[in-house]
């Protein structure tokens, strides 16, 4: 199937959406503000989106678990939001509604399915890092092994970065090992580690990729054979190429490891406190900021757990409910064996120790769970990928 059907194969209207969701993709490493990036997707995405609502109300999703589910979230957290005095939170559950809509049933998923999608994705997002890596270098910006704090486009902190490679890794991985390509898998691997613990320092990004070859060798291990032994031997390589590089420079690991957890633990144990104080059932409204401080007064600026804060901010039926949509997503892509499961999986385990209100303007965590959750119930007649 060739890019033009796989676009405009469900006609053009939903060619046009599809272009829309392509290029709202690509402006977090293409448009250097936020601004621009809510700007795009507004006129480009979000507005046709409602116009087009009529014309396309027959391929609108029926009320199955995900889609209640779905409403149900957005309905109680507009009532939470509402509620708290947040006029503009109407705006913002509007804005996610129609950004499901329009990628769960309204674009064409086959491009979003395909090869040339996942490898070009996680291959853009290098060149990206490390270019700008480069040019930061040779200009003065940053030095050689420091920590690249501010990347120069819409998705620009390192965090959310390295949690975005981890999980284009994933998108990719299954295609890589389906065509035995073994070769760009392993310089894959190789150049995530080097943009997420040594460009970007992040030690989240560490995670997702773990993750997702933890989850490569459990799916060996169940078929066996040639797998196994490559998936093996891939590994072998990538750490003893770590290991001499930890060798060489020892300094390397106290980059990446020497800031302890930054009072990770002491922050969940104060938001779990203050969610607690606030009442379980409805949380402490989404406009809620915590006067406590740790790391001897530095103040939190959000729960660092997108569970967490869920439950924060919207209460524990926000927290089930978006449970019950995550689960109800990965059970489907195991069925469909649809890669972006392995996408989904990378970024909630990740967004356990770097995560905040899913709800708003356009922002990384669209790119990272909206996004995924959509297309998952993006309906298909075919698996993503050809099991072997």
């Amino acid at each position: 199937m060739n890019v033009r059907t796989q676009v405009f194969g469900q006609g053009r209207f939903s060619g046009y959406l599809t272009l829309a969701l392509i290029a709202f993709v690509a402006a977090f490493f293409l448009l250097p503000t936020a601004k621009m990036v809510n700007n795009l997707y507004y006129a480009a995405l979000a507005l046709p989106t409602f116009a087009g609502l009529w014309v396309l109300r027959d391929r609108l999703p029926p009320l199955g678990w995900p889609v209640a589910c779905w409403v149900l979230l957005l309905l109680w957290s507009l009532a939470v939001g509402v509620s708290d005095g947040g006029g503009q939170y109407v705006k913002h559950v509007l804005y996610v509604a129609l950004f499901l809509v329009a990628a769960s049933r309204l674009v064409s998923p086959d491009f979003f399915r395909s090869e040339l999608f996942a490898r070009g994705l996680f291959w853009v997002l290098i060149l990206y890092v490390t270019g700008s890596a480069i040019v930061y270098w040779i200009t003065g910006r940053y030095a050689v092994g420091e920590r690249v704090i501010w990347l120069p486009s819409r998705m620009s902190g390192p965090i959310y970065t390295s949690m975005w490679i981890s999980c284009c890794f994933a998108l990719a991985m299954p295609y890589w090992i389906t065509g035995r390509r073994w070769l760009e898998m392993g310089a894959a691997l190789a150049l995530a580690l080097f943009c997420v613990s040594f460009v970007l320092q992040s030690r989240t990004g560490l995670v997702g990729l773990v993750v997702v070859m933890g989850l490569a060798l459990l799916w060996s291990l169940r078929t066996g054979g040639r797998l196994l032994f490559s998936l093996l031997g891939l590994l072998a390589v990538v750490a003893a190429g770590v290991l001499i590089v930890w060798w060489l420079f020892p300094e390397y690991y106290t980059l990446v490891f020497g800031r302890g957890d930054t009072g990770r633990f002491d922050l969940w144990r104060i938001m779990l406190g203050e969610w607690n104080n606030c009442g379980v059932l409805t949380g402490c409204g989404v406009e809620f900021h915590t006067t406590a401080t740790i790391n001897n007064g530095e103040r939190i600026q959000h729960p660092h757990n997108i569970f967490i804060a869920f439950g924060v901010y919207n209460g524990l039926p926000a927290l089930l409910l978006f449970l019950a949509i995550s689960l109800l997503a990965l059970a489907k892509a195991w069925k469909f064996r649809d890669p972006w499961g392995l996408y989904l999986c990378s970024a909630l385990a990740c967004l356990n120790f770097d995560g905040s209100q899913l709800i708003g303007n356009p922002d990384e965590l669209w790119v990272l769970v909206l996004l995924p959750l959509a297309l998952l119930e993006n309906p298909s007649q075919r698996p993503a990928v050809a099991t072997r």
